[in-house]
């Protein structure tokens, strides 16, 4: 018993000294930056612990400034919180802060770091990246996706006209988002009560809900191997399930593929790595097989769901709470669109609509902190040295309600982004980044745009949408995790326009 104590004494004395050589040469290596005090190896437990941290983040800035290093278990993260260091670190330093870092959950999810969203720079992330845009291009050709939406969207909102009493929109805009990018994605018209659909977007939510709430064993990871927590076996078979309907989609369109025939998302991109290998290079293109695209679909379909419906029921939650601004989007709607859907051909002449979806974009919180960033070499920003392979953090959430950028920050006001004729302006707020910088920005936000604005004004051009009678706003947002805000539940009464 006494030699088990005095071993166990010398094994912690050991190790407390090492972590003090260990913190004391990188302070003497490196000036790295500010932040407060924390317990060793377990660091801000209550910062990183909190649905709120985005917000916790950005208060600490106000006396650390804009660079703040906290320890999350004994890992080191830096925020960036202001829109210089930001665009120091992705867009002037952009090769120095490309990669990601490795947890246990994003390395599950993506099958090995096998997508685009969160394996890190390298040159097959780049030739995955390529063909991928290239894929969104074949897409985005002709009037494939309008044409996608209207159809979508005409069966939902027929649903939605059928509606006597007052009902959450959030049941509605979750269908309706899931069965687009199911046709998107897939190329299948599904019926709105479809079970597959529906199976697929309850697992799609377990999956927010356990990544929102993170992990032990992205802290520690030895745990998944030793002793992995209920919760991570539940992601896992979770995790299965989901690559058991990819997999089968995927199968599907190689078995049936038709060179030159683009049906949906999935054969843009078998066109575009057959193209590649048209070009040659055989040895890189060894490096993406079905493995890699199925993550790609993924990417695609995973985070274009999930980003869409959140930002839709953002934007009808500020609609009714503001509803002379629908009024105002309905005048334009109906001056620019007339009697005619609202297609691509009406994009640029939505100036007041579009301003206020960037302002639901802005202030809607859908993503607070972004996609974890790692340092692929020693750098520095703002002033301050960060070493090769830390963690660095987007503080969205801050950019987004800086008064330098945004006056008054939390209203609501479209006028932001529109020049003095009502126009959209040519360039937005500097500090507006919700689809990110660099190079890792956001590879579906060619299709998100178009996508969201489309839906909008399908919505807004049929329907009056209101809360119901003597029902007041809730301005009280709900906290998701890891940054992501969703609105207050609420619930609309809709009347259709063209009544008489």
């Amino acid at each position: 018993m006494i030699n088990w104590s005095l071993n166990t004494q010398t094994i912690l004395a050991s190790l407390s000294i090492g972590l003090l050589v260990y913190y004391v040469i990188r302070r003497i290596r490196y000036r790295l930056p500010p932040g407060p005090w924390c317990i060793p190896l377990v660091g801000h437990y209550q910062i990183y612990s909190s649905v709120e941290i985005h917000k916790k983040v950005a208060e600490l800035s106000k006396k650390y400034g804009p660079v703040v290093r906290l320890s999350f278990g004994y890992n080191t993260w830096i925020f960036l919180n202001e829109n210089d260091v930001v665009i120091e670190a992705l867009v002037k330093k952009k090769a120095d802060f490309a990669g990601r870092p490795k947890f246990s959950s994003d390395d599950a999810f993506s099958d090995g770091g096998r997508d685009i969203v969160f394996s890190t720079y390298s040159p097959t992330w780049k030739l995955h990246r390529k063909i991928a845009g290239k894929a969104l291009r074949h897409y985005l050709q002709g009037d494939l996706l309008e044409n996608m939406i209207q159809d979508n969207m005409d069966k939902f909102l027929n649903k939605m006209a059928q509606e006597k009493e007052p009902f959450a929109f959030k049941n509605y805009v979750d269908l309706m988002v899931f069965h687009q990018l199911y046709t998107i994605c897939f190329g299948e018209k599904r019926p709105i009560d479809d079970p597959e659909v529906k199976a697929l977007l309850t697992l799609d939510e377990e999956l927010i809900t356990y990544l929102g709430a993170g992990f032990l064993e992205d802290l520690f990871p030895y745990l998944k191997d030793i002793l992995p927590t209920a919760k991570w076996k539940k992601f896992l078979i979770m995790l299965d399930q989901l690559s058991d309907v990819l997999r089968a989609k995927y199968k599907e369109h190689v078995d049936t593929f038709e060179p030159g025939v683009n049906r949906d998302f999935i054969d843009s991109l078998l066109m575009a790595r057959q193209e590649a290998k048209n070009e040659g290079d055989e040895s890189a293109l060894e490096k993406l097989d079905d493995r890699h695209l199925i993550q790609t679909i993924s990417d695609i379909f995973l985070a274009g769901v999930d980003t869409t419906r959140f930002t839709m029921d953002w934007f009808i939650y500020f609609m009714t709470r503001f509803p002379e601004l629908e009024t105002k989007c309905q005048e334009e709607i109906d001056r620019v669109v007339g009697s005619e859907h609202p297609s691509m051909k009406h994009r640029n002449n939505l100036d007041y609509t579009e301003a206020c979806l960037f302002e639901t974009l802005r202030l809607g919180g859908v993503a607070g902190l972004g996609v974890p960033h790692m340092t692929m070499c020693d750098s520095q920003v703002g002033g301050y040295d960060i070493p090769k392979g830390t963690t660095v953090i987007i503080n969205h959430w801050a950019l987004h309600h800086d008064p330098k950028f945004f006056k008054d920050p939390e209203k609501f006001d479209p006028y932001r982004y529109l020049d003095e004729n009502g126009k959209m302006k040519p360039s937005r707020p500097d500090s507006w980044l919700p689809f990110s910088a660099g190079r890792r920005v956001c590879l579906g936000e060619t299709v998100a745009k178009p996508e969201l604005l489309l839906m909008c004004a399908n919505l807004l051009q049929r329907f009056e949408i209101r809360l119901p009678i003597g029902v007041k706003p809730n301005p009280n947002f709900r906290q998701l995790g890891f940054g992501t805000e969703l609105p207050p539940e609420y619930k609309i009464i809709v009347r259709e326009r063209n009544e008489s």
